[in-house]
Order: structure tokens, then C-alpha cells, then sequence
């Protein structure tokens, strides 16, 4: 007698056709890369270090070099950058330039990780400063130092940051409610002590205090991020030794006089592996 082969179910085909699109759903996701925002100024876009990104807004200077996509590629990411060189904590809720929209356009539920480098621009305390700082003759330790001519404004300014910072975290959180959040320090422009004069027209005394001003830049930093609770990237402690005043052959910023390969006074193509390396350590 032959025996008839029983047909399956309609549990065991319901069960059987489950499987597949749980599996064909587990493969999609898998094959979904978590996508990254990058937002920042000039510190963040790379300005002047080769290549420009095809297509990125005229005047924002991102580069195929900088450290969001050292970081996009090293983890596999999908990375909207939205750097743009001269922003202030304003541009990432309005527009900076034609072709720039506000920063945090590049935000939504979808994104899964957010590094925010800015806050040197609010209040000219970068520019600014330099600015300052350089109407002294460089080669001279005796002058009085811009800190005393400047009457604390830039500290001032600083402060007044920190609300900026706080409301910008603030709002990365509630447009990218999944996404982790690091804020990034500014890796060491200036030496501790000393000057170059050859190299940075400012005196040793001014030297101090532009390095004093960026300290206390990332204190604000860390102390906002640690206050909203998410990460904050140290990139000065690692860069120390490495400033606009040391050789070519070791440096990590770029000098005043005679930059090679990115703007002066902002990281080289060296500076941005090693603040990507650092940002890379914190995601581990």
C-alpha cells in the first residue's frame, strides 16, 4: 500500500513562513549600518586639509581627511557630516550659508551616534583672541600679556557658552532620542610654556594665556557633558606635546606662519587620526 505523504499544517506553514521573515529581517538590520551625525566647526570639517568632500557647501572646508570619517570608516557607520568651518552653537538650529542648513537637520529617531565639536566661535573667543594676542611682538617675554588688556572678556565669554552648550546637547537629545551623544574637546593649539616666535606671532606671557583660554574652554565642555549625561572625548591630554609650536615631523596643529596641509593654528591630517583614535577608544 502506498502511503500518502500528509500536506503540513497551516500552523507548521504560518510557523515556517515566520522564520523566514524573521530571519530575512534579522539580515536587513544586520545589513543596516548605524547611521552617524557629525556636527562642529573648522575643528571637526578638517578646513585646508586635503581633499575636499565633492559636493559639501562652498566655504564649510570639510574634508575627506577629518575625523568623522577616520571614525565613519574605522566603524563601519554611515556618517552625515554637517561641519562647517566658522560655526557658532547658533548654526545648528539656523543656517550658517547658502547650501548649509542648520545642523541639525542631519538629526532624526534613525540616528544612532552624535559627536559635537564646537563652542570655540561663540563669542570670537577664538578668532578674537588670536587677534589680541598678536598685536605684541612675539619675540619678546616682557610685554604685558593680552590677558591683562582684554579684562577677562574671553573668560567671560566662555561662561556665557556654556548655557549654549547645555541648550545644544539639550537638543540632540530630543531630535536623536536613541543616539549616543559625545561631545569632543579641542586637542592643544599652543604650548604650555615658551613660545615661536618664528612659527606664532605671539609673546611667551600671551602663549600662556591662549592655552589657559582653551583649558578652560574644555573644562566647560566636560563639565556641560558630564552635567547632561553623556560622553566627553579629551582630546588635549593626548595632544600635549604635539602643539603649533613643535616640528613638523611631530606636531598635530598647524602653525600661524607657514601652515602645511591644513589652516593655522587647527589640526592637520595627523591631529584628526589622533582625535579620531580618541573618539574611537570612547566608543569602545
Amino acid at each position: 500500500m502506498r502511503l500518502r505523504r500528509r500536506s503540513a499544517t497551516p500552523a507548521i506553514v504560518s510557523a515556517s513562513v515566520a522564520g523566514l521573515i524573521a530571519g530575512a529581517t534579522a539580515v536587513a538590520v544586520a545589513d543596516d549600518p548605524p547611521e552617524y551625525v557629525a556636527l562642529g566647526a573648522s575643528f571637526s570639517a578638517g578646513v585646508g586639509i586635503p581633499s575636499p568632500v565633492p559636493g559639501s557647501p562652498s566655504g564649510c572646508g570639510r574634508s575627506t581627511s577629518n575625523f568623522p570619517r577616520t571614525v565613519a570608516e574605522e566603524q563601519g557607520y554611515r556618517l552625515k557630516d554637517m561641519s562647517c568651518g566658522g560655526a557658532q552653537t547658533r548654526h545648528l538650529t539656523t543656517s550658517q550659508t547658502a547650501g548649509q542648513p542648520p545642523q541639525f537637520d542631519g538629526l532624526s529617531s534613525t540616528t544612532d551616534v552624535v559627536t559635537m565639536q564646537i563652542g570655540y566661535n561663540d563669542g570670537n573667543v577664538y578668532s578674537g583672541s588670536i587677534a589680541d594676542c598678536s598685536q605684541t611682538a612675539s619675540g619678546s617675554s616682557q610685554l604685558a600679556p593680552c590677558e591683562a588688556r582684554t579684562l577677562g572678556r574671553y573668560s567671560a565669554e566662555i561662561q556665557v557658552t556654556a548655557a549654549n552648550i547645555a541648550a545644544a546637547i539639550a537638543g540632540v537629545k530630543d531630535r536623536a532620542p536613541s543616539a549616543r551623544i559625545l561631545v569632543v574637546g579641542y586637542p592643544a593649539v599652543y604650548p604650555q610654556q615658551g613660545n615661536c616666535p618664528g612659527r606664532n606671532p605671539f609673546s611667551a606671557p600671551d602663549t600662556a594665556f591662549l592655552d589657559r583660554l582653551e583649558v578652560e574652554l574644555n573644562t566647560m565642555l566636560k563639565t556641560q557633558a558630564q552635567s547632561a549625561g553623556v560622553d566627553f572625548v579629551d582630546t588635549y591630554g593626548p595632544s600635549v606635546g604635539h602643539d603649533s609650536c613643535k616640528p613638523q615631523s611631530t606636531r598635530w596643529v598647524e602653525p600661524y606662519t607657514n601652515p602645511i596641509g591644513a589652516l593655522w593654528l587647527h589640526p592637520n591630517a595627523k591631529g584628526h587620526q589622533q582625535v579620531a583614535k580618541a573618539v574611537l577608544a570612547a566608543l569602545d
